[in-house]
C-alpha cells in the first residue's frame, strides 16, 4: 500500500496534468507534457518537472508561463482537493526525454557501424 504522500504526489500530478489544460497563456507554445512531480516531505512545496516539444525558446518561454500561472493552478487545485495544505507549484524543465533520443541515436548510430563491417 502506498503511503500518503506518494497517493498525493500521483493526485496532484494528474490534476496539474489537467488543469495546465485550462491555462490560456500565450507562452505555453509547444507541446507540454508533465513528466513528474516530487512532493516536499513537509508536503509545503510540489516541484513539477515537465518537457517542451518545440524550440529552445519555445522552452524558455513556456517556463516563464508555468511560473505565471503557478497561483492560478494552485487556487484551481484548492477547489478540488479538501486537503489542509495546497502546496506551493514550482516548475522545473525535465531534460530527460531529450537525453534518451540523444542516446538512442548513439545506440542506433553504432548498431549500423557494426553491421556495415
Amino acid at each position: 500500500m502506498y503511503d500518503r504522500g506518494e497517493r498525493l504526489k500521483e493526485l496532484f500530478k494528474e490534476l496539474v496534468t489537467e488543469l495546465l489544460r485550462q491555462v490560456k497563456d500565450p507562452g505555453l507554445t509547444g507541446f507540454l507534457t508533465v513528466t513528474d512531480l516530487e512532493l516536499s516531505a513537509d508536503r509545503k512545496t510540489a516541484t513539477v518537472y515537465y518537457s517542451v516539444m518545440g524550440s529552445d525558446a519555445q522552452r524558455e518561454g513556456a517556463g516563464k508561463a508555468l511560473e505565471r500561472a503557478a497561483p492560478y493552478l494552485r487556487a484551481l487545485l484548492k477547489k478540488k482537493v479538501t486537503i489542509k495544505t495546497i502546496p506551493n507549484l514550482k516548475f522545473a524543465y525535465d531534460d530527460t526525454p531529450k537525453k534518451a533520443s540523444r542516446i538512442d541515436e548513439l545506440i542506433h548510430k553504432l548498431e549500423k557501424e557494426r553491421d556495415q563491417k
